[in-house]
């Protein structure tokens, strides 16, 4: 199940990469774009390294006794001290006097970075600007300073060291300075006064940092790749975020695996052009529609409660707009071409649609009157011209006001006396989330077939569909689904009769899809 459960949702990626290529392309030329436009506009940068040496002296070494020296205690410790000096604000100013630069101390602190190597007892400083040379002028700036600010204090403290020494040597009589004290004295001022305009000896630039020929940044290459796979990613979210979050049923996969059912047929959407012929009688169904409409016959021929033909069958949606109006028409029409007798009732008593679509005028006692009976079907049934002489239409006009006193008795009742008339009543509903009263015709159909358009259709309308179908134990045999998708028609499906009309009979094809046979109603 695991393993189903990820195939499934590979191929939701994979279908909302192909619905959405184009948002991935835009997104992607748009990082890349930029990126581009960037990298030549950007202002270059350059970077500059320098290495300082650090080399703590030893804690007893007499030489240095009262001296401010950097001394051991861990070689990590005294790389960390040497930093934090070349970081201070008072070698930032320094920088600026030797450098004879107006930028700020901020500015110029930004400017470096100073990084303790590792397992060394290196300190090294990179300067950065946006000219090679000025980048190594930043990165040895900073290191000599520190060394020169070193030095400075360290032959400051090693001058009043001297003193004190010379001092203390002063105070013991010149017949015993050559031994004991005396001497250890004498040896400490003549190596403190070897020191004197020395720099300091813990400190010192080992690598000077030499002037770099190209930038850091911008990296043109680097920074188009970088934002073509981010642009990729940003699209391909937003392409999966898109879908997944759809109400909208788009996948024909979703579709089954979410309701459960079988598709009876696949409709292949009409241009608006082809639409407006076909009900202006200018042009006849294309040739697909017509072969997807046959399919639908099929597919219904053996889902009858004895495994036969159904003798009432009712085409609802979950919405307007759903293609059930042309589902009817073109399921009773494709029907009487096959010669049973059918009946296409218009059960939508607030729009009802079937007289515009097929061109005809509503008789003065229409579904209403029969139902009340105020007509008889002699009265209020009709024919189509142009159209098979065994279609009968039952039409609606906009009654609203009527849809209280429908009631099952009475729609059992009519359809009762209809049966005797036609092989097959076929009817069309109101949108049947959008408006209850449609369930009654649910009531007394054989089968329910739910229309659905990909694109258009809700996923939550659909479950509300299903859910009122439920609380009354109807199970729709099955969908009929409009796509985008047109086939490609080969073969003997081109025959010279394709461009007109339909034939007056034709066989009844057996390729009904599986389990539409069991599923049904009650």
């Amino acid at each position: 199940m695991n393993n189903f459960g990820d195939e499934r949702g590979g191929v939701r990626y994979l279908v909302a990469l192909r619905h959405h290529w184009l948002l991935i392309a835009v997104v992607v030329a748009a990082a890349v774009g930029a990126a581009a436009l960037y990298s030549n506009t950007a202002e270059e940068r350059y970077e500059a390294e320098a290495d300082v040496l650090v080399t703590p002296i030893a804690n007893d070494d007499p030489t240095f006794v009262g001296i401010p020296l950097i001394r051991e205690s861990g070689e990590s410790r005294a790389v960390l001290t040497v930093a934090r000096l070349i970081e201070s604000a008072g070698v930032a100013e320094g920088v600026r006097e030797r450098l004879q630069s107006d930028i700020r101390r901020g500015d110029l602190l930004d400017s470096i970075e100073v990084t303790p190597q590792e397992q060394s007892t290196i300190v090294t400083v990179v300067g950065k600007d946006s000219t090679g040379p000025g980048a190594a002028r930043i990165a040895n700036g900073f290191a000599a300073e520190v060394v020169a600010q070193r030095t400075e204090a360290f032959q400051g403290s090693l001058r009043a060291a001297v003193r004190r020494t010379r001092a203390s040597l002063a105070a013991i009589p010149p017949e015993a300075r050559a031994t004991g004290q005396g001497a250890t004295l004498q040896t400490q001022l003549d190596a403190q006064s070897s020191l004197v305009a020395a720099a300091d000896p813990t400190v010192q630039v080992v690598s000077p940092a030499a002037a770099p020929t190209s930038p850091v940044w911008p990296r043109p290459t680097l920074s188009i790749l970088v934002a073509l796979m981010t642009g990729l990613l940003l699209g391909v979210g937003l392409a999966v975020a898109l879908e997944q979050g759809s109400p909208r049923i788009k996948r024909e996969d979703d579709l089954v695996l979410d309701q459960r059912l079988p598709i009876l047929a696949r409709i292949p959407q009409m241009k608006r052009r082809e639409t407006s012929d076909f009900i202006t009688g200018r042009a006849p169904l294309p040739v697909d529609v017509k072969e997807a409409y046959r399919t639908l016959r099929a597919g219904l021929l053996t889902a009858g409660r004895n495994g036969g033909m159904p003798a009432v069958v009712l085409v609802a949606s979950a919405m307007p707009g759903d293609g059930k109006t042309m589902t009817s028409v073109n399921l009773a029409t494709t029907l009487a071409s096959a010669g049973r007798r059918v009946i296409l009732i218009d059960g939508d008593l607030r729009r009802p649609m079937i007289a515009s679509v097929l061109n005809v005028t509503p008789p003065s006692g229409g579904l209403v009157d029969l139902l009340l009976g105020r007509a008889t079907p002699e009265d209020a049934l009709q024919t189509v011209p142009g159209r098979p002489e065994n279609l009968q239409l039952l039409l609606s006009n906009p009654e609203p006001f009527y849809v209280d006193n429908i009631t099952p008795d009475l729609v059992s009742g009519v359809l009762d006396d209809l049966r005797t008339r036609a092989e097959v009543i076929v009817i069309d509903s109101p949108a049947l989330a959008e408006v209850s009263d449609a369930l009654t015709f649910a009531d007394v159909a054989d089968v329910t077939v739910v229309a659905v358009r990909l694109g258009r259709t809700r996923r939550d309308k659909l479950h509300e569909l299903r859910r009122m179908l439920a609380q009354r134990n109807v199970t729709p045999v099955g969908l009929v689904v409009t796509t985008r998708d047109r086939p490609r028609m080969y073969g003997y499906y081109r025959s010279p009769g394709a461009t007109t009309d339909m034939p007056p009979a034709e066989e009844d094809g057996s390729r009904a899809p599986v389990g539409a046979r069991n599923a049904g109603k009650r």
